[in-house]
């Protein structure tokens, strides 16, 4: 059996590292094609998962479009599916690498098989794009893995046949599990900053902010509630700051020099798990985050109007603020109270960390014999 894995952003290789390696236990003949965004960070995942890139894309980074983008990389992808048998292309999530992977799988009849489908917020502009190319690549796939019971209703009521979901939870866990065993008490992060060691007389926030739909006075609300609960002398707040630059600009002009908050350049995932191992609360817009702040029993400020993972909210450990001010200042403020983090001891409602193993499985262990037959039945 031959597969093509695609990805392209540092949460895509994340979630599909732990595929990719059941995969190649499993003896399949694998290629993966990375379609060559956030650099700064690949090169550190590729080596912390021990996977090699068999197909880089080519000048897609620097195509200031997002129509352009998706345009060069569903060309790309096409001309590998021509010049080789692949019985299925993998695509993680909702982004414009998987939503073109898929596309040029469909349309060169190649199956697709679909990492986190089925989430959903019903808002196309929120999250935007994603929410759209996530419906994309529901259309374009053959076998559809669902990370909880609730994304695999989503498809259900879309009409995709129930033999073609199979809820296996979240691939997420699964790195987060691999990642913290080597994150041990003598650990020596690789930001220099961090290396610098944490202040043990601080209660640690970890924040993280980058969805597009917030840039702009959304996104000044949140800076603002940080700021504030950076001079209230009892907390640190930790900033990774991302490579966009609307969003750095922003960043730096309400936060730089705020006392009690550190602004960090983006962060190698080990160092980012060890902040999650030490923090109190989480603040974010992130949608992986989400998924990996329960695994430490951490409760999680959501900055959106809406989440696709509405699973955090309902286990208890998120809350959705949106960029209210007050909301995010409160919320900050309630659950850093007292001498001790506010842990929930609960599972995590997105995965055990065998999810790659089932889906590895399934798509080497016969339960579809030809996987071509999939398409022949549309």
């Amino acid at each position: 059996m031959r597969i093509l894995v695609a990805f392209g952003t540092r949460p895509e290789i994340i979630k599909l590292a732990p595929v990719c390696r059941a995969l190649q236990a499993a003896a399949v003949d694998l290629d993966v094609f990375w379609s060559g965004q956030h650099v700064e960070l690949a090169a550190g995942l590729l080596k912390l998962f021990k996977l090699t890139v068999t197909y880089s894309g080519s000048d897609i980074a620097n195509e200031p479009g997002l129509a352009g983008k998706f345009g060069l990389m569903t060309c790309q992808i096409e001309k590998l599916l021509k010049a080789n048998d692949y019985d299925w292309i993998v695509v993680q999530g909702d982004t414009a690498t998987a939503a073109a992977a898929a596309t040029a799988g469909f349309m060169n009849r190649v199956p697709v098989a679909h990492v986190e489908a089925g989430l959903r917020t019903g808002d196309l502009n929120s999250p935007w794009p994603e929410e759209f190319n996530r419906r994309v690549i529901t259309l374009a796939s053959a076998l559809h893995f669902a990370p909880t019971p609730r994304a695999r209703n989503n498809l259900l009521r879309e009409g995709i046949p129930a033999d073609r979901v199979i809820t296996v939870g979240n691939t997420v866990v699964d790195a987060l599990l691999y990642v913290r065993q080597k994150i041990t008490d003598d650990y020596g992060p690789i930001d220099k900053v961090l290396a610098s060691s944490l202040p043990n007389d601080k209660k640690l926030v970890l924040a993280t902010l980058h969805r597009r739909e917030n840039i702009g006075e959304p996104l000044r609300n949140v800076l603002r509630a940080l700021r504030t609960l950076g001079t209230d002398g009892d907390k640190l707040i930790a900033l990774p700051v991302h490579l966009n630059p609307q969003v750095r600009g922003e960043v730096f002009d309400i936060l730089h020099g705020v006392p009690n908050v550190w602004l960090l350049d983006p962060l190698q995932y080990p160092d980012f798990v060890y902040l999650l191992s030490r923090a109190w609360i989480v603040v974010s817009d992130s949608g992986g985050i989400q998924e990996e702040a329960p695994t430490f029993g951490l409760r999680i400020l959501i900055t959106r109007e809406t989440t696709e993972r509405p699973e955090v909210v309902d286990a208890g450990f998120g809350t959705l603020v949106g960029t209210d001010y007050q909301a995010i200042v409160a919320g900050v403020r309630k659950l850093t109270a007292g001498d001790r983090p506010q842990l929930l001891p609960a599972r995590n409602p997105f995965g055990r960390g065998d999810s790659s193993e089932h889906i590895a499985t399934c798509l080497t262990s016969g339960i579809f014999d030809s996987p071509h037959a999939l398409l022949a039945a549309e």
